[in-house]
């Protein structure tokens, strides 16, 4: 009893301490503070096509890229590049102004590649602007890519076409980035047909020579996805995902993983020396992406989905990625940003390499990296005195080319991810900085593989706000001074009726922001979708509505309600995007006049409490009282239980009922008596011979349990059971004996004269007396002396023996009643000689058992009707 009283003291004193101790959990999903469905987005203009387009009615837009360039938004698809003016009316999405038309002329050749129809179009997929006027634009033109460059302006085309190899994919399905920098085209996609050549390449530049990465070469690039290229500071960094050849153990077939990658080339790169590196990257290093939820069991957000642009993070120049689970995972994504300066921290780290035959990738030592070190450009830091990357010492170009891998990982900012989302996967990002009145806040908006978007703010606060009285982060912390996170809005805007495609069409697969017209265009493979920034509209005149949305893109005006900001708005307006002002719910069933504050159904988080309300139990304290209510309970039946305890009276034992006789069944007639189960204890075993079914032994019983146990068909009184098929029983030995003794004692007639030789000659014999039988000994040998009743055995003489027919046949003559069951047993001997194993008699010829055969006629007719 004191033990569980003092259980009980220790429970109340530690459960309402536990929170402080419990490892922080996986952050849960966010509930969305306003629902946006199908219904409400109906109205927003789209766009699936040109009118009277057979090609597009037939096959749908079939999305490609989007580029917002100088208030115009190109659009490349399928034979096309559309040009959307920014500036016209927001409830038309439609190319008024101009198109282009770019279709191909090899669609034979596509044909004879065994390529369906479908398939042999021109898709455009890269669209990138060369200069402030110049398009650059690459198709797979029926897997056959070109290129061309178009003015901006009017779309028309600029100069001769050149190759697209290793400039765009030839298959729309496989991933490619591109930029220009410095009048060079960086490109990143495959380089050959068959999709083996996986190369990251620069070409275009009238004073940089074509560089490209090593061929075919798993340590540079393994299975890439390419998602982002973009250029900071002297170098170029690529954005993508790989099967990690770090995580898999060599010669092994195992689960491939894909992880998150950041690679970086020099913009000053010039290739290698003629030995080493010759027209190959120099520069070339790239760095693993960790995008992960920390704890006891660290949790990998490692598919790398989509990178922003470089944007001003808390002060700092970072970017963001959103990241996924592995395919044969759980569904979920991440947002993290990572910072660039970590990023570049990171490239300064120490190398990868094999070692030893588990596939591990340990660190290489600094002393046996060379100088200057491998991957550093050409002229700055620690190559200063390198004029170009041709004059790296060929130890250090050998050295690059063999270690292209650090073996650190970038960390994300603020050690964990911005925003977390299960059971879907998201897939592309678009990011505003600058929201709000005074654009001090950042908004996230997210495309979803069901065809929603998600509208994440993270919102400031002061940096007493992050942390509760127990020290412990606030929900939804980013690990950031004064960072939290909210999940706005959650908008539908896929419809199968409104926007055609094939399998998978809900998937959005591009978003581009326009702060200026505070408009967000999704798109989808068969349509484009032209949505809103906010829905202010919605909280009509309620002002608490207002505010408690918490949107920085919607303020309170007394005179016009809820509307979204600009800056032609007067002064006077009221956002609560902190929460600073604690107001939730809604105007609802209220009048419209003014800012109602009548506690109504609420829309935007937990009900406010009313003056007056009884006080919420705390949790701990709620815990303590259960437990102390269940030992206390526990102890009082206790109690209870011991005074009211009675000694227990002796239990006899039941008679058993009488079981009712079941009627005899007639012997199964068998044609040959069955085979005796194997086992030391009967005469023979034959392990060779297949048995139908298995027999179930008997346990081993003393003499005197089988003395003391009732003979076969007296197990239940009265009851005579009736003989079944399968293995005879065994007999006692007085039953033995008995039979021994007489001739009827043998269950079947023998006749009782001196038996011949090869009869019953080494078998028991009736008519020889008890005292001269040799009796077998007790362990070890055959105990079975009799034959079924039923069944008798055949005259069978040994294998050694020889006996003539005659004699056969005589014995065969004396036992007219011999049943024709046939049985193998072994022999027991004659008296005086071995007990086991047959009787030693002189060989004696026997006759042949062969027909005879007729003979040959003399003269056999050749043919029907002849002599």
């Amino acid at each position: 009893m004191l033990g569980v009283l003092l259980a009980f003291v220790l429970v109340l004193i530690v459960v309402p301490g536990a929170p402080r101790g419990v490892a922080q959990s996986f952050p849960r999903d966010l509930v969305p503070r306003s629902t946006v469905g199908l219904a409400a987005t109906a109205t927003y203009p789209r766009f699936g096509g040109l009118r009277g387009d057979n090609v597009t009615t037939q096959l749908g837009l079939d999305f490609q890229r989007m580029l917002r360039l100088n208030g115009t938004l190109f659009v490349a698809a399928r034979d096309h590049i559309y040009a959307f003016d920014l500036g016209q009316d927001k409830r038309v999405l439609y190319p008024e102004r101009q198109h282009l038309t770019w279709e191909t002329r090899d669609r034979e050749s596509c044909a004879m590649r065994g390529k369906l129809q479908d398939e042999c179009h021109n898709y455009i997929r890269v669209l990138v602007p060369r200069d402030a006027r110049t398009l650059f634009a690459c198709g797979t033109n029926a897997f056959n890519p070109v290129c061309r460059s178009y003015e901006a302006r009017s779309l028309l085309q600029e100069g001769e076409e050149v190759s697209g190899q290793a400039r765009c994919p030839f298959d729309t399905r496989q991933s490619n980035v591109a930029l220009f920098a410095d009048g060079s085209l960086y490109s990143a996609t495959v380089a050959d047909f068959q999709a083996s050549d996986a190369v990251i390449y620069r070409s275009l530049g009238a004073r940089s020579p074509p560089l490209r990465t090593l061929k075919y070469s798993s340590r540079w690039l393994q299975e890439p996805h390419f998602v982002q290229a973009l250029p900071y500071g002297p170098y170029i960094y690529f954005f993508f995902r790989e099967i990690a050849v770090e995580l898999g153990a060599p010669g092994k077939l195992c689960v491939q993983v894909a992880v998150a990658r950041v690679a970086r080339v020099c913009r000053n790169d010039r290739g290698g020396s003629p030995r080493v590196l010759e027209r190959r990257w120099t520069s070339f290093l790239k760095a693993r992406l960790q995008c992960t939820v920390p704890g006891d069991a660290v949790f990998y957000f490692d598919v790398l989905e989509a990178v922003t642009l470089p944007h001003a993070l808390h002060g700092r120049p970072a970017v963001l990625a959103l990241f996924g689970t592995q395919p044969n995972s759980i569904p979920g994504s991440a947002v993290c940003a990572f910072y660039l300066a970590d990023v570049e921290r990171a490239f300064e780290g120490h190398f990868a390499e094999p070692r030893g035959a588990a596939g591990a990738w340990p660190p290489v030592p600094e002393e046996r990296v060379p100088r200057p070190r491998p991957g550093c450009c050409a002229g700055m830091g620690p190559a200063t005195a390198i004029v170009t990357s041709g004059d790296f010492p060929d130890e250090t170009l050998a050295f690059a080319k063999e270690h292209p891998l650090l073996h650190g990982a970038v960390a994300p900012a603020g050690g964990r991810p911005l925003f977390t989302r299960t059971g879907t996967r998201l897939t592309q990002l678009a990011v505003d900085v600058g929201a709000g009145p005074r654009g001090n806040h950042t908004v996230l908006f997210l495309g979803a593989e069901d065809g929603r978007v998600l509208k994440v703010l993270a919102a400031a606060r002061s940096p007493g706000d992050v942390q509760n009285a127990g020290g412990t982060a606030a929900p939804g912390d980013t690990g950031e001074p004064g960072a939290e996170v909210l999940l706005l809005e959650e908008i539908s805007l896929y419809e199968p009726r409104w926007c055609r495609g094939p399998r998978g069409a809900s998937r959005v697969l591009g978003l581009e922001l326009h702060p200026p017209g505070q408009e967000l265009f999704v798109a989808f493979a068969g349509c484009l979708v032209r949505l809103p920034l906010s829905r202010c509209a919605q909280h009509g005149a309620c002002r608490r509505s207002c505010l408690a949305a918490r949107d920085p893109y919607c303020v309170w005006l007394p005179p016009g309600g809820c509307v979204p900001f600009s800056e032609d708005l007067p002064a006077g307006f009221e956002q609560d995007v902190e929460g600073a002002t604690g107001l939730t719910g809604t105007c609802h069933d209220a009048p419209a006049t003014g800012d109602g504050d009548e506690d109504r159904d609420l829309a935007h988080g937990v009900r406010q409490a009313v003056p007056g309300a009884v006080a919420a139990v705390p949790v701990p304290v709620l815990v303590g009282c259960v437990l102390g209510a269940f030992v206390l309970g526990a102890l009082a039946a206790g109690l209870l239980a011991a005074c009211t305890r009675r000694p227990a009276a002796p239990k006899g034992a039941p008679a058993p009922p009488a079981a009712p006789c079941p009627p005899p069944q007639p012997p199964t007639p068998r044609l040959y008596p069955p085979l005796p189960p194997h086992g030391g204890d009967r005469d023979w075993d034959h392990p060779e011979l297949p048995t139908p079914e298995a027999t179930p032994e008997p346990p081993a019983r003393t003499p005197r349990e089988r003395a003391a146990e009732p003979r076969r068909g007296l197990g239940t009184p009265g009851c005579p059971e009736p003989p079944g098929p399968g293995p005879p029983p065994k007999a006692s030995l007085e039953e033995r004996l008995q039979r021994l003794q007489g001739p009827g004692g043998s269950g079947w007639p023998v006749s009782p004269g001196p038996a011949a030789a090869g009869s019953f000659a080494n078998r028991v014999q009736p008519g020889v007396p008890l005292a001269s039988v040799p009796l077998p000994p007790r362990e070890g040998a055959p105990r079975r002396l009799d034959v079924p009743p039923d069944s008798p055995p055949p005259p069978r003489r040994p294998l050694a023996q020889r006996h003539s027919l005659a004699g056969m046949a005589g014995t065969a003559a004396r036992l007219p009643s011999v049943a024709r069951g046939l049985a193998r047993m072994h022999s027991l001997g004659a008296p005086g000689g071995p007990p086991w194993g047959p009787r030693p008699v002189p060989l004696q010829r026997s006759l042949s058992m062969k027909p005879p055969v007729l003979p040959k006629p003399l003269l056999v007719p050749t043919g029907p009707g002849q002599p």
